[in-house]
């Protein structure tokens, strides 16, 4: 069984950085460098269904024009990309990531734009708060990396208060990308050697890296034995996952697909499953 600790030795040699394909031209504490960085995780290729019309990412599952004053915990925050638009929302934000490049890296970014929050580095699965301390907890991207996902999700719920809200994303088994991502992580020493990977795999090593996918019905199901009601799950997906090729030769062919098309697609059939409900 891959144990915690395999898992943030993973994550750390093997970071959400964005810079795989091309290296970040500015000095990593800098504002250019978030910027730049930012471009590419929010390009409307990338984020696009998480998004309103006109508004913030994420703003599809999380309600911005009431953060302000709210306690909001961000659990695997990764770059900081997440902290930074809670605190820009007036939120008083606390972060907690596995590894400490992330506690590094955002600490960066909070540095360069003359933010502030709370960042530690922290076990989703022990999160060293009281009971139903924030009105906002959200994980994006992370429970199902975790070596117990069912603790993990009770955690959140646990430090959540009544009426407050529990905005994850995970994996989806129903998606088009599902039986290439399960092959890819099998052989992703020969993947990576033929230019195929997903972010963060620089090295071609699977130890301490999991990646579980579930339905729509498991995730709900989770989400409500956990105490939450209201719950809602949409699929969302990227349109890289519209044709599994590199992006050479996936690009051109994918920006000239209707959006609307692709937004179709991808609302069933994407690879990720935003979920949100209320702390009952």
């Amino acid at each position: 069984m891959t144990t915690q600790e395999q898992v943030r030795a993973w994550w750390n040699r093997n970071p959400m950085s964005y810079d795989v394909d091309e290296p970040i031209p500015h000095a990593p504490d800098s504002p250019e460098y978030f910027r730049e960085l930012d471009s590419r995780v929010f390009h409307p290729r990338v984020l696009r269904l998480t998004a309103l019309e006109g508004a913030r990412p994420f703003s599809y599952y999380v309600d911005f024009e009431s953060l302000k004053g709210k306690d909001v915990l961000d659990v695997g925050f990764g770059s900081g990309f997440s902290v930074q638009l809670f605190v820009e929302a007036g939120a008083h934000v606390t972060g907690v990531d596995l590894t400490p490049w992330a506690v590094e890296t955002t600490q960066r970014r909070l540095s360069a734009f003359g933010l502030e929050a709370d960042i530690r580095e922290g076990d989703a699965e022990q999160l060293p708060f009281a009971n139903e301390s924030f009105d906002l907890v959200f994980s994006w991207g992370v429970i199902h990396h975790s070596s117990d996902m069912d603790r993990a999700l009770a955690e959140l719920v646990r430090v959540c208060r009544p009426g407050g809200r529990v905005v994850i994303m995970v994996y989806n088994r129903r998606s088009l990308f599902y039986v290439f991502y399960k092959g890819f992580q099998r052989f992703l020493p020969i993947a990576r050697r033929l230019g195929l990977h997903f972010e963060g795999a620089r090295r071609g090593e699977t130890e301490g890296l999991i990646a579980r996918h579930l339905t729509i019905d498991d995730l709900r199901g989770k989400l409500e034995r956990a105490g939450l009601r209201d719950v809602a799950v949409m699929p969302y997906g990227q349109d890289a996952e519209l044709l599994p090729l590199p992006r050479r030769l996936r690009q051109p062919i994918t920006d000239r697909l209707p959006q609307r098309l692709k937004d179709a697609v991808l609302r069933r059939l994407g690879h990720e499953l935003g979920a949100s409900g209320t702390k009952l």
